[in-house]
């Protein structure tokens, strides 16, 4: 068993430290754009390609945007409570409490661990914490949301186009599915490179806050994974994809987390630490998951 997930999490690993090497020694990463063709191009495509290739009917679609929203919402209550029993203000923590890492990690590590079926539900998951991060997260760091912001986020856009697709009594040209496809292959090693880009170029000095990081940081996957176990059963998911959502809501805390801190001038320091903290942590829950089903 532990030889199996090591040879599954090993590429994710390797990817990863690329990633941290070649923002230490090249600028091959250093490009702007690259983050942003990966949203709104290849993880689009990744999306439409894994749900119209697994012939995911609508339904099922829907089943696990609303497992996926329910798990949310029900973190998001058990984090607002904690927080202000550790009297910490809700602006600047529930957001990475909230929102797992199921982009840059969470994809790479489902299809590794369940794959192609839990490529297909990881994506549409995913999709679900972007919409997260761009209402909880901006609305709460910022102080305040603007909803034409969701209209401009490709993997949103993707899945009103893959439920429509779904509607639909026709199945798309093969050409086009071959070019999904390509879109698709190059887009989970570009996102591991990106995640380490991310790891190599976070810093902090306040080291008064790492007990508090380090709290944090152990909180986000095994709340999240745990509270997913007690709720997710009850959709009546298939086992690979019941496993999917579970292990994807015991990811770390999102880089993008980090990223809204330093632009509205939050904590970004101790959100950098619960990144670090909660990515081997969160490696742990999704083999443990893999591991029980």
């Amino acid at each position: 068993m532990l030889a199996v997930f090591a040879q599954a999490v090993t590429p994710i690993v390797l990817l990863a430290g690329l990633g941290i090497f070649l923002t230490k020694k090249t600028p091959y990463l250093d490009s702007p754009h690259l983050g942003a063709l990966v949203s709104n191009v290849g993880l689009p495509a990744l999306l439409l390609h894994s749900v119209l290739t697994m012939q995911m009917d609508l339904s099922g679609m829907a089943k696990i945007v609303l497992a996926t929203l329910t798990v949310l919402v029900s973190v998001a209550l058990v984090s607002a409570v904690l927080l202000r029993l550790l009297r910490l203000p809700t602006r600047f923590y529930l957001p990475p409490l909230v929102n797992p890492n199921t982009g840059n990690l969470g994809i790479p590590v489902a299809f590794a661990l369940f794959g192609e079926q839990g490529l297909a539900v990881a994506v549409v998951v995913s999709s679900v914490v972007q919409v997260s991060h761009f209402t909880l997260g901006v609305g709460f760091m910022s102080g305040q949301y603007h909803p034409a912001q969701l209209l401009k986020n490709g993997p949103v856009v993707a899945l009103l186009m893959g439920a429509l697709l779904l509607l639909l009594p026709w199945s798309m040209p093969t050409p086009v599915m071959n070019s999904l496809g390509m879109l698709s292959a190059i887009t989970l090693p570009i996102m591991l490179m990106l995640l380490g880009k991310s790891l190599a170029n976070l810093s902090f000095t306040d080291k008064d806050v790492l007990g508090r990081a380090l709290g944090l940081g152990l909180l986000r996957p095994l709340m999240g994974a745990g509270i997913a176990a007690l709720i997710v059963p009850w959709f009546g998911f298939s086992t690979i994809q019941e496993a999917t959502i579970i292990a994807l809501q015991g990811m770390s805390v999102a880089v993008i987390s980090y990223m809204l801190a330093t632009k509205f001038e939050g904590p970004k320091d101790e959100i950098a630490l619960m990144i670090l903290i909660s990515l081997p942590v969160s490696l742990i829950v999704a083999g443990t998951v893999w591991w029980l089903y």
